[in-house]
């Protein structure tokens, strides 16, 4: 039985039933000269998670992602196999639609810049900004980067580009965009909207680069014919990026032609405002009902921010319609430090990390591990270690339990709770409406670490306090019954909130969660109201199964390359093992499994088009004890301030300390309780190395080591610095 309750939540109104509830978000359009990886799954993932929030919160969630084709490098590859270039790219369009399954990514538009439809966006749009005046033909001469498909600054042109096969010399006659008459509108857009970029760091970087002067860009190539015409002049076809930015606009249904019937003599629309990033979707009426425009998130990596915050928002002013309202740049993942790259060898395919700890497994480490915004460090140990503490162990351990010890006591069926309740019982009521207060805004606000960390303080509190209420020697003295009942009540309670909460990252195992509660329907039904309903006494509760299963020491091995069968892709790119077969991902989760996906398959070696690789000289050896300055460059140090500190039970020389390191708060445990007090370290700034995969000590989980310097007579003094330095400063 769920009720609702009638005084359990204080979330914060959603829209009225009047108000507009769709919400819009893409991903980058990607490049399809190589398949999906980790760090194109990162990005989809998490356009993924803030879509199915923003469907728990009741709105129409659209998602947009797609393919960039029209590039030279396309073309040549496109050549060099005997296709025509769409010919070519329609071979590789499954390896992303097949990922983007694998990973959960749920009801998206999947756009390609070589569709029909998307030229017709593209003509229609360029075609009023040339009217208006603000594009002219001229001459382009410059060194134009293939792979990336930009023309180089000047700044940026290698001191000898002819030795690089991907950069190409061109001179040929171009069209330009007026780009630096916008100057000013682009400042006074960011100044208005200073959470248009996030992070603030990349806003700053932009303002920076605008405030330098922009010259006007190039928008048209005349040396291949691999793209979009410009409809006024078909010798012609659209540079690459120009014509890619516009396939947010071709998924979103925005109508061009019904837009521009909204003009007047001048050329101004009568459905925009006067400030231009004012104008909202209600006020496009001419647009029908499926129109999503503006977007209300674009998410992309750190190495395109540009476009999307300086030539975007111009595009738009010269068109004379509403700029998008924010966008999100992440950071890399790199792979034991050092930065993917298929000449290395070292880029983490999806496939073979959701063999290891499931799909479930790799959006959670995806999602947790880092701050959205930053950079993150992918290995396997990482990987694992994030998976069976905090999913198998925590999460799925608190789950199993629970149900076990109450299909022990009761058949499965919830006793009724006691009205009075105990300090323990207090606690965990608080900590479950804690949770209900700040993960969804946190989720909002693109805190995606920081929520999944409010939810897993939760599943911490639950499991110390199953193991402070004792109920198997409950059980054992009827005249404790009703506290007993009160104890299963708040667990299930809390475990069914941690559910509704965790859904968006671990949508497989959360439905999983949901269906061994009992509860009705799925997950993808429910909406933010869910959240304020109680599981009530006599609901029946199903026996419990494995949702996570732990990862042993061989698995890891294998994912090393350190030896054994289906190992998964390793530092220098070999992979080990035969073919696999689809459907048996066994980590208690739905999923593919292992990969057998033809050439993506388990019995190639390297990379593909790596190759065999010219053997690099061995480094000498260094002298005992002594480590390369790569290694010592691996260790994150840096500066964070202390804001809680406890002592950890039953060990004299622990304390548990909340650190916040400049990006978020994380635990660590350090072994300074005979040198200091809880209370002497709140507030203090000290020197932690952030990069450590989590362990737990005496049962808390720590994050990370706060750095102490030891004296001739064993006492520590932690290391801080000697004046004012900022948190999340580096220590180098």
């Amino acid at each position: 039985m769920v009720r609702r309750a009638t005084a359990l939540c204080s979330l914060r109104k959603d829209a009225s039933p009047m108000a507009d509830t769709r919400f819009f978000i893409t991903t980058p359009i990607y490049y399809v000269n190589f398949k999906p990886h980790i760090g194109t799954s990162y990005t989809t993932i998490l356009t993924d998670v803030m879509s199915r929030v923003m469907r728990l919160r009741g709105r129409q969630a659209l998602l947009v992602t797609g393919s960039d084709e029209h590039s030279q490098n396309i073309a040549d590859l496109a050549a060099e196999a005997g296709m025509t270039p769409r010919a070519y790219t329609d071979t590789i369009i499954p390896k992303f639609t097949d990922c983007w399954e694998l990973i959960q990514i749920q009801d998206y538009r999947f756009e390609r810049t070589s569709d029909a439809k998307h030229r017709e966006t593209v003509q229609a749009f360029w075609q009023r900004i040339f009217d208006r005046g603000d594009v002219y033909k001229g001459e382009y001469a410059g060194w134009y980067h293939t792979s990336n498909n930009e023309f180089l600054d000047e700044d940026a042109v290698p001191e000898n580009p002819e030795a690089d096969p991907r950069l190409k010399y061109l001179t040929e006659e171009s069209y330009f965009f007026k780009l630096s008459a916008y100057q000013d509108w682009l400042l006074e857009f960011h100044q208005a909207n200073p959470e248009y970029v996030v992070p603030g760091f990349r806003r700053n970087e932009m303002l920076n680069r605008i405030k330098e002067g922009l010259r006007d860009i190039c928008i048209s190539r005349t040396s291949t014919d691999w793209g979009i015409p410009l409809p006024w002049d078909e010798a012609h076809v659209f540079y690459v990026w120009v014509d890619a930015l516009l396939t947010y606009l071709t998924g979103s249904g925005f109508d061009i032609a019904a837009f521009n019937a909204t003009r007047d003599g001048e050329g101004r629309s009568s459905e925009v405002r006067d400030v231009l990033w004012e104008t909202t979707r209600e006020d496009l009426k001419s647009q029908p009902e499926g129109n999503h425009w503006p977007a209300d998130l674009h998410v992309m990596a750190k190495d395109i921010p540009w476009f999307h915050a300086v030539i975007w928002p111009a595009m738009w002013a010269s068109f004379g319609g509403p700029p998008p309202k924010k966008m999100l740049v992440h950071g890399y993942w790199r792979f034991d430090g050092e930065k993917m790259s298929k000449s290395l060898g070292n880029v983490v395919d999806p496939y073979d990390a959701a063999k290891i700890v499931g799909v479930d497994g790799l959006r959670y480490f995806l999602m947790r591990e880092v701050p959205a915004g930053r950079d993150g460090n992918f290995n396997y140990e990482a990987l694992i270690s994030r998976y069976n503490y905090d999913l198998a162990n925590d999460l799925g351990n608190l789950v199993h339990r629970t149900l076990s010890l109450l299909h022990q006591s009761f058949e499965g069926r919830l006793p009724e709770a006691e009205k009075v309740r105990d300090e323990a019982d207090e606690r965990i009521a608080a900590a479950r409406q804690e949770a209900i207060d700040t993960v969804l805004p946190a989720y909002e606000a693109l805190r995606f670490s920081e929520a999944l960390q409010e939810i897993w303080s939760l599943v911490s509190l639950a499991n110390k306090y199953v193991d402070e209420k004792k109920p198997w020697e409950l059980k054992k003295r009827p005249e404790r019954a009703g506290e007993i009942a009160t104890m299963y009540y708040q667990l299930i309670n809390a475990i069914r909130t941690v559910v509704l909460l965790a859904y968006p990252v671990i949508p497989g195992a959360a439905n999983r969660f949901w269906q061994l509660l009992g509860l009705e329907g799925n997950l993808e039904e429910q909406r933010v109201d869910a959240l304020s309903q109680t599981v009530e006494a006599g609901h029946v509760l199903r026996r419990s199964e494995v949702v996570f299963q732990r990862v042993d020491a061989k698995v890891l091995a294998q994912a090393k390359g350190d030896g054994g069968k289906d190992g998964a892709q390793a530092k220098g790119g070999k992979r080990q093992g035969g073919k696999g077969k689809r459907g048996e991902q066994g980590r208690g989760e739905q999923g593919r499994g292992e990969q057998g996906r033809g050439e993506q398959g388990r019995g190639e070696q390297g990379r593909g088009e790596q190759g065999k690789k010219a053997k690099k000289k061995a480094p000498a050896p260094l002298p005992e004890g002594m480590i390369a300055i790569d290694d010592f460059g691996k260790v994150d140090l840096r500066l964070a301030e202390i804001r809680a500190a406890e002592k950890v039970e039953k060990a004299d020389k622990l304390l548990a300390l909340k650190v916040f390191d400049g990006e978020r708060e994380r635990s660590i445990v350090a072994g300074i309780a005979a040198w200091y007090s809880p209370e002497a370290l709140i507030g203090k700034r000290v020197a932690i190395v952030a990069n450590l995969a989590p362990v737990k000590l005496r049962g808390v989980l720590s994050e990370g080591m706060v750095l102490a310097a030891e004296d001739g007579q064993g006492r520590l003094s932690v290391l801080s610095p000697d004046r004012e330095v900022d948190v999340g400063s580096k220590v180098r």
